[in-house]
């Protein structure tokens, strides 16, 4: 299923990449003082181990809106700071076949390296619900904490393609017992219009 997904991403970036193509630099746009900075999707695949030789794999599916926080800080900085809304609806594989929903709240920051290249870090915080309770989850209702790498390419200066890796700590902050946590390792891809 993560195979569909991507190959879904692939082909988008093949269409909006040739799709029309703008002369202007990736960072005119971003200095814009647009409120909506960026407007994504993204898909991918990740894989934790929850013990006793099982596994717990997701097919990751979000959107992303990235917002200019350095419009509403008023700072001057090289690159871009983003605060991240991400809502996903997430196919759990493995065990049986399951879903995760949620959203998370990150911070991002790109900086440039070279014109068409922005390499970016990002981590934050949000709720998600489980539809299985697994032997490491005793509730539906978590918290996923992430921590994340990758860089956009700029196909044109309004749009890029997006691919990363994110690390994802599922807890209940021990709301409900068992509380093991659940960590996950994820690769992600993606397309990104920005304003």
């Amino acid at each position: 299923m993560g195979r569909i997904f991507l190959t879904l991403v692939l082909s988008l970036l093949l269409f909006f990449g040739t799709a029309g193509s703008s002369k202007a630099d990736p960072a005119e746009r971003l200095n814009s003082d647009a409120c909506l900075k960026e407007f994504g999707f993204y898909s991918g695949w990740g894989r934790a181990d929850i013990g006793d030789g099982n596994d717990y794999d997701t097919v990751y599916i979000g959107l992303r809106f990235g917002l200019n926080l350095e419009k509403a800080l008023n700072w001057d900085i090289p690159g871009i700071l983003l605060f991240m809304v991400e809502p996903f609806v997430n196919p759990v594989t493995e065990p049986d076949s399951n879903y995760e929903a949620g959203c998370g709240l990150l911070l991002k920051y790109a900086f440039p390296f070279g014109e068409k290249f922005y390499p970016y870090i990002e981590g934050g915080s949000g709720g998600i619900y489980i539809s299985e309770k697994t032997p490491r989850q005793g509730s539906h209702g978590n918290f996923a904490d992430q921590a994340g790498v990758g860089f956009y390419y700029f196909m044109r200066d309004d749009l890029a393609l997006n691919v990363g890796y994110r690390f994802r700590h599922i807890s209940n902050l021990s709301i409900e017992k068992p509380n093991r946590g659940i960590d996950s390792h994820f690769a992600l891809a993606g397309i990104s219009l920005f304003y």
